[in-house]
């Protein structure tokens, strides 16, 4: 009984194994590279304009009619993407739709933030955070003494002695549940780095769904209830400090929205994401999503598997332009299909700065020839086998295999 739990143990240990590196392996091998266009639009001309590399150093530039212009040509097209180069080349415009030209003038007027799957549910995360003074006495953010957890309360504490500290957990405790807050928290957001130009503090989400922010002034704190719709049913914040002052940051919902949280009494705006093609429209856990803001026009991108949906608002987010550029999809591509007949599933690590993600994916029906064929050449090569060899087979196909194979059972 001891030989076969060692054996079967053994044998799953090889198909975790397989299961990470085979796909992997038969990928490397047989994928092709798909250079991927790079879509933007051109405040110059108004038109979507797309960067396209073809291997070997060979770039086109072209807009979606067909014209194509040369390197220089381009970066002219998107003084707002190349406005160093152009400054430098002394091709730097005068203005575009009213707005004077300037390097110092661009950068003022520009933000940007991206939403990827990694970072939504990151797993792992310590619930420890750190309150900047959000007016300090110092040209920039000092790193606080203490930290803070939520639980059935707020508490801060000293990090060297792991104490509590009493007086400082009471007090914003106190500030908390007179702004209305249910505890425990279920979401808390924020941008916990000094480099950046000021601190907002944490966007909270309490037990009933309704968003409050927190920060600390003068070491006071300042709770406010942001009045947000708990229907929308908040999945994550992204908290963005910028000189700007435009938003806060953006929020995305269960149902794959993307809002702006206004500095406007925190009044959210909705930016485009659903489209007629329900393919193109955003999908938070497996696509990436990407903003813009641009002294004219804000560009905001959808990238998906075979597609980029770009939508061009105003500066008051009225539309302007929408476009969609399209590929091949990974799972539609010759190497992906028999990747898919071969194995039955793939274990997959996404990776990020701070943590290790692995996930499952199966490739359905596909994968039952494979299996088949794992059965057959079990049958044919090994017919003396335990019938729970053959269930491993079913269930697992070719990594089973591999296993059943490599370890053979006692006579």
């Amino acid at each position: 009984m001891l030989n076969k739990l060692s054996r079967y143990t053994i044998i799953a240990l090889i198909i975790l194994v397989s299961a990470l590196y085979l796909p992997d392996f038969y990928s490397m091998l047989f994928d092709k590279k798909v250079n991927t266009p790079m879509l933007d639009y051109s405040a110059v001309i108004d038109e979507f304009v797309v960067l396209q590399s073809s291997g070997m150093g060979q770039i086109e530039y072209r807009d979606i009619k067909g014209n194509t212009y040369g390197e220089r040509e381009y970066f002219q097209l998107l003084p707002f993407s190349y406005y160093a180069n152009l400054e430098k080349w002394q091709q730097m415009p005068a203005e575009v739709k009213g707005f004077e030209m300037s390097s110092k003038s661009i950068r003022q007027n520009s933000q940007f933030f991206r939403i990827e799957p990694k970072n939504i549910d990151p797993p792992g995360v310590p619930a420890i955070y750190i309150l900047f003074e959000a007016e300090p006495d110092y040209a920039q953010l000092m790193i606080p003494e203490d930290v803070f957890r939520f639980g059935n309360k707020i508490e801060f504490i000293d990090p060297v002695s792991n104490k509590v500290i009493e007086e400082k957990s009471a007090l914003f405790q106190q500030a908390m549940e007179q702004a209305g807050f249910t505890f425990p928290a279920t979401l808390v957001a924020g941008n916990p780095t000094n480099r950046k130009p000021f601190d907002e503090g944490y966007f909270v989400k309490d037990a009933r769904g309704e968003i409050f922010q927190m920060k600390m002034i003068h070491g006071k704190p300042v709770v406010t209830k942001t009045g947000i719709d708990p229907k929308l049913k908040v999945r994550q914040i992204f908290v963005e400090e910028n000189l700007r002052k435009e938003f806060y940051g953006s929020l995305l919902t269960e149902n794959n929205d993307v809002y702006l949280i206004m500095y406007d009494n925190y009044r959210l705006q909705k930016l485009p994401t659903a489209c007629a093609d329900e393919r193109l429209s955003y999908v938070a856990d497996e696509m990436i999503f990407r903003c813009y803001t641009l002294p004219v026009y804000r560009h905001i991108q959808v990238r998906g598997d075979g597609f980029i949906k770009m939508y061009v608002v105003g500066n008051d987010f009225e539309p302007v332009a929408e476009y969609v550029e399209t590929w091949t999809p990974y799972m539609e591509r010759t190497s992906s299909v028999v990747k898919g007949f071969l194995f039955p599933f793939e274990l997959t690590t996404a990776t990020s700065t701070k943590h290790v993600k692995m996930q499952m994916d199966f490739y359905g029906w596909k994968s039952l020839a494979g299996i088949a064929a794992s059965l057959l050449a079990l049958a044919l090569f090994s017919r003396k086998r335990p019938w729970f060899d053959y269930l491993i087979v079913l269930l697992t196909g070719v990594f089973g295999l591999i296993g059943v194979l490599l370890i053979k059972p006692e006579d």
